[in-house]
């Protein structure tokens, strides 16, 4: 009986840390455009040579990895999304193909050197860089209540979680060192009651919905971006820094004077046809 008083005070006591105080956890995961680009704090060039641009492009598409041992967000997550991104660039008249690039082939020190052998080793034109920043805050209320078990606490209902979760995606010409066009798309998770789940389960079901959640913004985002970057192109600002190349064979998706010729050509072949269809029937 003396055994058991001892163990129920016990759990009365960490359940009271719950009952009587507010207890906060947070998570934080990003991956940095800036200090991937440039490592140790190294300055960017001041004086970048204009972009050349030569039309269709083949783009690269990769996320910026994480070097942390452990990261919320799978990597079968992350090729379903660049895989929903790819799809963006999709009928683009300016875009050849879009090569999606295994993390691992960015990992280490960073750099434009490392984008520089990825673009040789791909032959790109240029590529696009995913890098994400979210923080996931944990609390367990006044209605919550924790049991201790032998795989880790057992919360029931009452304890929230706040995910915040931010996600860029910037077109980088890497000869030039230059940005192209970025865009982002952001999401909150707010006042998420978790029910009947262990902690960590929960924050990683949450942690994936805010990616997901939030690289749709973006991609919507990126659509407006694409046809924003598809005038600039077209436009040929001579103020402006890109400067665009034509691929033998290709026109820029206009319709070339060849092309407009055989059209005519075909368009008078067949009004002869037609007349004389209509002089044999009238003869007869």
């Amino acid at each position: 009986m003396y055994r058991f008083l001892i163990f129920m005070t016990f759990i009365t006591t960490l359940n009271g840390c719950a009952l009587f105080g507010e207890y906060r956890e947070r998570h934080v995961q990003s991956t940095s455009l800036v200090s991937f680009l440039y490592p140790k704090g190294k300055v960017p060039m001041k004086d970048k040579p204009n972009p050349v641009l030569n039309l269709p492009l083949r783009v690269g598409l990769a996320f910026i990895p994480d070097n942390r041992s452990q990261t919320t967000i799978t990597l079968a997550t992350k090729n379903e999304l660049l895989e929903n991104v790819k799809h963006a660039f999709d009928g683009k008249a300016y875009v050849d193909e879009i090569i999606i690039i295994p993390e691992i082939y960015l990992q280490g020190s960073g750099g434009y050197g490392t984008l520089d052998q990825v673009n040789n080793l791909y032959q790109l034109d240029v590529i696009a860089l995913v890098s994400y920043d979210q923080i996931v805050n944990g609390r367990d209320n006044l209605l919550s209540l924790s049991y201790l078990t032998i795989v880790g606490a057992y919360i029931l209902p009452g304890s929230g979680f706040d995910v915040s979760t931010m996600i860029d995606l910037a077109v980088i010409d890497v000869p030039s060192r230059s940005i192209l066009f970025r865009s982002a798309g952001t999401n909150l998770l707010d006042k998420n009651i978790v029910a009947g789940a262990y902690t960590s389960q929960a924050y990683r079901k949450k942690q994936n919905k805010g990616f997901i959640m939030a690289m749709q913004q973006m991609q919507a985002n990126l659509h407006l971006e694409l046809n924003k970057f598809e005038q600039r192109l077209r436009k040929r600002d001579p103020n402006d820094r890109i400067q665009v190349r034509h691929r033998e064979g290709y026109s820029g998706g206009s319709v070339s004077t060849l092309m407009i010729a055989l059209l005519i050509l075909f368009s008078l072949i067949k009004l002869l046809k037609a007349k004389e269809k209509y002089s044999f029937a009238s003869n007869k």
